[in-house]
């Protein structure tokens, strides 16, 4: 009697352990593919951007484990350029998923400075050999100077990729109206939530299935 209920204790014991192991592989897989993509290096894609970039979950989304996500959360374009060799360049991608401008523009860093660190940033990738990708900037809710500010800047990026030949997404089609981003697609003013993430997932996975990556 007493063997069987040590029994049941230890294969109760294995049961809770594998699910725990379990539940934090799911909630961590992301991060601990990360950590895997890191360790090997190399990685085919980078995500190079602010805290939009850095949320995503992209193993999951894109469904595949070489991808690194170097989101910045905070930071302006200026940090980017001036972190671009240690979290792009020096990793060899193949293709980077830029995107930025909103952090610059709350702290009310002009549009010539905001527009010649983008092409700056986007030289330097080109003249590496990496394709970029550039992901307009995403409105915030219900702010109309924020908006005009992101219009302007969206219309400089959209002009520039398309005299240079850069795919960009508009993800501002999907997930905004004319007040700006909407609600059902957002956690706070600027933020997105997985609904969001899905959508900007699936146009990720459209643009490295035209560049056949």
């Amino acid at each position: 009697m007493k063997n069987k209920k040590l029994l049941t204790a230890s294969l109760l014991l294995n049961f809770i352990l594998i699910a725990s192991i379990t539940v934090f592989a799911v909630i961590y897989r992301d991060k601990i593919m990360q950590r895997f993509v890191s360790i090997k290096g190399n990685p085919t894609i980078v995500m190079y951007g602010n805290s939009l970039t850095a949320q995503g979950k992209w193993v999951e989304l894109l469904g595949r484990t070489d991808v690194m996500n170097n989101g910045l959360p905070g930071l302006c374009t200026y940090h980017f350029l001036q972190l671009i060799d240690s979290h792009v360049v020096n990793l060899k991608p193949e293709i980077c998923f830029l995107e930025g401008g909103i952090n610059d523009i709350t702290v009310g860093v002009s549009q010539d400075k905001i527009q010649a660190n983008f092409q700056a940033i986007l030289e330097i990738m080109i003249r590496n050999n990496i394709k970029p990708v550039v992901t307009l900037t995403p409105f915030e809710q219900n702010d109309p100077v924020s908006q005009a500010e992101v219009i302007a800047l969206n219309r400089f990026l959209v002009d520039y990729c398309q005299k240079h030949s850069i795919t960009y997404i508009d993800l501002n089609a999907r997930i905004s109206d004319a007040t700006g981003l909407r609600p059902e697609f957002a956690v706070d003013k600027t933020h997105l939530n997985e609904r969001a993430y899905e959508i900007w997932g699936e146009e990720i996975s459209r643009v490295l299935r035209e560049s056949k990556l």
